[in-house]
């Protein structure tokens, strides 16, 4: 549940942050963005292999 809290805070910032930024401040942010948010899948798809045992990303390794 952590992580997905985390996607929704996050979200949630983000929200409040572009109403006041120039467009270059908020292609900043959003790059920050989905690098986090990259991060975060990379995680939760590491933690459901090791889970259930499986290669959900098709990169030959489990977890």
């Amino acid at each position: 549940m952590g992580i997905l809290w985390e996607v929704v805070q996050t979200g949630l910032m983000y929200g409040q942050k572009r109403k006041s930024d120039s467009v270059e401040d908020r292609v900043h942010s959003l790059e920050e963005q989905l690098s986090l948010t990259q991060n975060t899948l990379r995680a939760l798809v590491k933690k459901l292999e090791e889970i259930h045992g499986l290669d959900i990303d098709g990169d030959g390794r489990v977890g």
